[in-house]
């Protein structure tokens, strides 16, 4: 694993013991999709595959993963569902690696209700994006007008990405959030999984991995479940 992978690896480690750490989380129970891809003969080329799923009073959901295919890339993926009645944005986190050099870092508190836009206000008045700008894809208008969309330029300017994604979950997960109308909260939350489903580089990404149906049923179960098909909402049932 090149040293920018195995970072992101480190990271992504580091992010999931945060949220583990959190007040009242546990661990969901979330399938081995790099077994099941073996176990189905889906597998196309070797790589490499963790996810982990926590649960937390105040959210629903939230998604850790670690992707790479050895010796070209490496994924860090991390998005937070608030619960129906904690007004909280959505936080979404990804950093893409390559062997010589970060293309991507990708970070924003998106809106949900009104009573979460204070803190993304918050949130933002104390951004300071390092890297080269990227133009966002027409499907990421869910994004609030704050997202972080950069190609860190060298190691200070992914660390410094890496450094925001950490404090961005650490202030979701210690926010005192205001109740919000859960039918509110729901339409919010399924607006940003239709349009992060609509995101085909990484369906193109997975599928030539795993195969497009496993790669399908991993993007509705396990990367963008809508509310009704989390996980965590049935297991909080």
């Amino acid at each position: 694993m090149s040293g920018l992978v195995a970072r992101l690896d480190a990271a992504v480690a580091r992010l999931e013991a945060i949220a583990l750490a959190a007040p009242g989380a546990t661990r969901c129970e979330t399938p081995d999709w790099l077994h099941r891809a073996a176990a189905e003969g889906a597998l196309r080329r070797p790589i490499a595959w963790r996810n982990t799923v926590v649960r937390t009073p105040r959210l629903r959901r939230l998604h850790a993963e670690f992707f790479s295919i050895p010796g070209e890339i490496g994924v860090l993926h991390l998005c937070a569902f608030p619960a129906d009645d904690a007004a909280l944005p959505i936080l979404g986190f990804d950093v893409v690696a390559g062997q010589q050099r970060a293309t991507g870092c990708f970070l924003d508190l998106s809106p949900t209700v009104p009573q979460a836009e204070p803190l993304v206000a918050h949130w933002a008045a104390g951004l300071a994006p390092s890297g080269e700008p990227r133009v966002l894809p027409d499907w990421a208008a869910m994004f609030s007008p704050h997202a972080v969309a950069v190609r860190p330029r060298d190691a200070a300017e992914l660390e410094a990405g890496l450094a925001a994604g950490e404090a961005a979950l650490r202030m979701i997960l210690a926010a005192a959030p205001m109740r919000a109308d859960p039918a509110a909260m729901h339409a919010a939350q399924a607006r940003y999984v239709e349009g992060q489903r609509r995101n085909d580089r990484t369906r193109r990404m997975l599928a030539g991995c795993i195969g497009a149906d496993l790669a399908e049923r991993f993007i509705a179960e396990c990367l963008f479940p809508l509310p009704d098909d989390a996980p965590a909402l049935r297991d909080a049932a």
